[in-house]
Protein backbone atom coordinates (compact mmCIF):
# COMPACT_ATOMS: atom_id res chain seq x y z
CA UNK A 1 0.00 0.00 0.00
CA UNK A 2 1.66 3.38 -1.15
CA UNK A 3 1.48 6.27 1.28
CA UNK A 4 -0.76 8.42 -0.25
CA UNK A 5 -1.02 11.37 2.25
CA UNK A 6 1.26 12.57 5.35
CA UNK A 7 -0.67 10.90 8.05
CA UNK A 8 -1.98 7.84 6.74
CA UNK A 9 -0.76 4.69 8.38
CA UNK A 10 -3.26 2.28 6.39
CA UNK A 11 -5.72 2.88 3.65
CA UNK A 12 -8.93 0.85 2.13
CA UNK A 13 -9.22 -0.45 -1.60
CA UNK A 14 -12.66 1.51 -2.96
CA UNK A 15 -11.79 0.46 -6.39
CA UNK A 16 -9.78 -1.22 -8.76
CA UNK A 17 -9.73 0.84 -11.86
CA UNK A 18 -7.27 -1.63 -13.46
CA UNK A 19 -7.91 -5.49 -13.36
CA UNK A 20 -5.39 -8.89 -14.30
CA UNK A 21 -4.20 -8.37 -18.10
CA UNK A 22 -5.02 -4.93 -18.46
CA UNK A 23 -1.74 -2.63 -19.94
CA UNK A 24 -1.08 0.28 -17.60
CA UNK A 25 1.11 3.32 -18.78
CA UNK A 26 2.42 6.51 -16.43
CA UNK A 27 -0.44 8.41 -15.05
CA UNK A 28 -2.92 5.59 -15.38
CA UNK A 29 -4.79 4.93 -12.17
CA UNK A 30 -4.65 1.64 -11.21
CA UNK A 31 -7.22 2.25 -7.83
CA UNK A 32 -9.00 4.50 -5.83
CA UNK A 33 -7.49 4.64 -2.32
CA UNK A 34 -9.18 5.65 0.87
CA UNK A 35 -6.86 7.41 3.05
CA UNK A 36 -7.49 8.28 7.00
CA UNK A 37 -8.94 11.96 5.34
CA UNK A 38 -10.03 11.37 1.36
CA UNK A 39 -10.34 9.31 -1.15
CA UNK A 40 -7.16 9.08 -3.48
CA UNK A 41 -6.17 7.84 -7.18
CA UNK A 42 -3.20 6.25 -7.07
CA UNK A 43 -1.72 6.43 -10.17
CA UNK A 44 1.09 4.26 -12.28
CA UNK A 45 4.51 5.56 -12.33
CA UNK A 46 5.67 2.80 -15.44
CA UNK A 47 4.10 0.97 -17.74
CA UNK A 48 3.16 -2.81 -17.77
CA UNK A 49 0.81 -5.18 -17.52
CA UNK A 50 -1.37 -5.93 -13.87
CA UNK A 51 -0.71 -9.57 -13.49
CA UNK A 52 -2.01 -9.52 -9.92
CA UNK A 53 -4.44 -7.86 -7.22
CA UNK A 54 -3.62 -8.98 -4.02
CA UNK A 55 -6.49 -7.77 -2.04
CA UNK A 56 -9.94 -8.03 -2.99
CA UNK A 57 -11.89 -4.66 -4.20
CA UNK A 58 -13.39 -3.02 -0.27
CA UNK A 59 -10.59 -4.67 1.57
CA UNK A 60 -10.35 -2.56 4.39
CA UNK A 61 -7.49 -2.04 6.67
CA UNK A 62 -4.49 -2.54 4.70
CA UNK A 63 -1.01 -1.73 5.84
CA UNK A 64 1.28 0.70 4.07
CA UNK A 65 3.85 -0.92 2.86
CA UNK A 66 1.98 -4.17 2.09
CA UNK A 67 2.03 -5.16 -1.75
CA UNK A 68 -1.31 -4.80 -3.14
CA UNK A 69 -0.35 -5.84 -6.97
CA UNK A 70 2.10 -6.92 -8.99
CA UNK A 71 3.19 -5.38 -12.35
CA UNK A 72 5.15 -7.34 -15.23
CA UNK A 73 6.83 -5.80 -18.55
CA UNK A 74 5.44 -8.52 -20.91
CA UNK A 75 1.66 -9.66 -20.88
CA UNK A 76 3.54 -13.09 -21.46
CA UNK A 77 4.49 -13.52 -17.96
CA UNK A 78 1.23 -12.27 -16.06
CA UNK A 79 0.49 -16.38 -15.96
CA UNK A 80 3.79 -16.65 -13.88
CA UNK A 81 1.65 -14.93 -10.59
CA UNK A 82 -1.73 -16.36 -10.68
CA UNK A 83 -1.29 -18.31 -7.46
CA UNK A 84 1.15 -15.74 -5.90
CA UNK A 85 -0.08 -14.67 -2.60
CA UNK A 86 2.12 -11.66 -1.76
CA UNK A 87 3.99 -14.03 0.45
CA UNK A 88 8.29 -14.55 0.22
CA UNK A 89 8.72 -18.40 -0.14
CA UNK A 90 10.37 -20.20 3.01
CA UNK A 91 13.86 -19.54 2.94
CA UNK A 92 15.96 -22.53 3.60
CA UNK A 93 18.62 -22.54 7.00
CA UNK A 94 21.78 -22.43 6.17
CA UNK A 95 24.17 -25.45 6.91
CA UNK A 96 25.20 -25.21 10.61
CA UNK A 97 29.72 -25.50 10.11
CA UNK A 98 31.33 -27.20 12.68
CA UNK A 99 34.41 -25.73 14.10
CA UNK A 100 37.45 -27.91 13.57
CA UNK A 101 39.05 -28.60 16.85
CA UNK A 102 41.79 -26.77 17.67
CA UNK A 103 45.05 -28.52 18.35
Amino acid sequence: MPNLSPTMEKGNIQKWNKQVGDEVQPGDVLASVETDKAVVDFEMQEEGYVAKLLFPEGAKDVPLGDIIAVLVDSKDDIAAFSDYTGEAPPVAAEPVQEAAPVQ
